[in-house]
């Protein structure tokens, strides 16, 4: 599970509003399965979005659920209740229909399911700006907490960042082949990737080279950044991200690309920190929410002469700070928050499907899948414990050793000779997956098992 925010919400909300509910995706192509309104009116909320003059009227993102089991396990009830969660997350305090406006919609078309949704980026009562997702590095990581919680609540892998994908996705948008030509953007996309995974672009400088090679004009190369100007375009686009950075290191953000193709489930101490980083992130949002929507200002509102503050004679400015003095909004106790948020995680495990859930679901991911596992072993299989535990990790050692030298190889490796290496490398990392699972089995089987009783 992920979710994106799109980098729209610019003029009227009637195109975005129309897209999600089209026959047709993105592509012109006919869905197969229609998209299904979950919460909110179409036309109300384009009423609403478009009511302000602000140039950004509304905010646009999907939650995304993969393919496969995990798209199939999901229940209605579910959904519904992970809905309800992401706005009690990121708009606490404040109700639907009475201080903001959305509009959810399903879509299944690709295999998956995806939840889009759209926010009026207004608050109903002050009529004030309001924006789920204000920028800076707080908030994506707030954003990724969630996501974080609710994927090892689930059950879900996790998402893990693929540094390449990231800092490639500018030229998903805009390539040297034209604006309109997919097909041409996703190429140009795929052949910078695969230079730099198979070694041919080892550092931002032949980075640069290659893109003036193929047509790009690079003005301006700062220290972290660079801006790059497209054929046909009107502007210079900065690129920043670790693969634009000066002294980057582009063999680590191989590694860490190819790390990112292996599932990662969160520990129980890994669970238990983004759970506290999202209760931070919600308490941080309610005060902020308290302050700005749900806390009359003063002055806002003229009072009569015979019931007017005992501050009315002072001078301005000491008068209204006294004012919010005694309007000041208490906290929103923490126990509060978790509490709130511990039944959430608990309603949507207790909404799984019984037919389609472990026996062990209500566990959390890992303890789960390892007792499913060991109630399949048989009870002799703990004497073997320490031994298999040593086998298994000489075992990592080795082909760890092995994928660092391939690692080290492919930096210099060109043509069918890096072609070679990473298939052994994706055949490595999928061995080292499967060891490690079965590593972390055995070591909760050992530590689990009954020790023998003298008599």
């Amino acid at each position: 599970m992920n979710i994106t925010i799109f980098p729209t919400g610019k003029g009227g909300a009637e195109s975005a509003v129309k897209y999600l509910l089209s026959d047709t995706d993105h592509e012109k192509k006919k869905r197969t399965v229609l998209p299904e309104i979950l919460f909110g009116d179409p036309n109300t909320f384009t009423e609403i979005a478009n009511s302000t003059k602000r140039q950004h009227k509304y905010t646009s993102g999907v939650i995304a659920l993969r393919d496969g089991l995990e798209s199939q396990s999901v229940t209605p009830e579910q959904i519904t209740t992970l809905i309800e969660t992401f706005r009690s997350t990121f708009l606490p305090g404040l109700k639907v229909d009475e201080n903001f406006a959305d509009f959810w919609v399903m879509h299944r078309e690709k295999g998956n399911v995806e939840l889009h949704f759209l926010y009026a980026n207004t608050e109903l009562v002050s009529n004030s700006q309001l924006n789920i997702h204000p920028p800076g590095e707080k908030n994506i990581q707030f954003f990724n907490a969630f996501s974080a919680v609710m994927n090892d609540n689930f059950g879900f892998a996790q998402v893990v960042p693929d540094p390449l994908k990231i800092a490639l996705k500018q030229f998903e948008a805009k390539s040297p082949n034209g604006k309109n030509d997919k097909k041409a953007k996703n190429d140009f996309a795929q052949v910078l990737h695969s230079e730099i995974v198979n070694g041919t672009i080892g550092n931002r400088n032949q980075l640069i080279g290659y893109m003036k090679r193929h047509g790009l004009d690079v003005p301006t190369i700062g220290t972290d950044f660079i801006t790059v100007r497209l054929p046909g375009a009107q502007k210079n686009t900065r690129l920043k991200g670790p693969l634009f950075q000066k002294d980057s290191d582009y063999a680590h953000l191989v590694s860490e690309h190819h790390q990112s193709k292996i599932q990662k489930f969160l520990t129980p101490e890994e669970s238990k920190g983004q759970q506290e980083k999202l209760i931070a992130g919600i308490r941080a949002r309610t005060a902020f929410n308290q302050r700005r929507y749900l806390t009359t200002k003063p002055g806002a509102k003229r009072t009569p002469r015979a019931s007017k503050l005992l501050t009315a004679n002072l001078p301005h400015r000491v008068a209204r700070r006294k004012d919010e003095q005694v309007q000041k909004v208490k906290p929103v106790p923490v126990k509060e928050i978790r509490s709130t948020l511990k039944d959430q995680l608990t309603q949507l495990k207790e909404q799984a499907d019984p037919a389609t859930k472990l026996p062990t679901a209500n566990l959390p991911h890992r303890v789960a899948r390892r007792q499913d596992e060991q109630d399949r072993e048989s009870p002799s299989s703990a004497v073997m414990g320490a031994s298999a535990i040593h086998g298994l990790e000489a075992q990592i050692g080795n082909l760890s050793m092995q994928y660092h030298c391939l690692m080290l190889l492919l930096v210099s490796a060109k043509g069918r000779r890096a072609e070679q290496i990473k298939t052994q490398l994706i055949a490595l990392e999928q061995k080292l997956s499967e060891l490690n699972l079965e590593l972390e089995k055995k070591k909760v089987q050992t530590k689990d098992s009954p020790k023998p009783t003298t008599t």
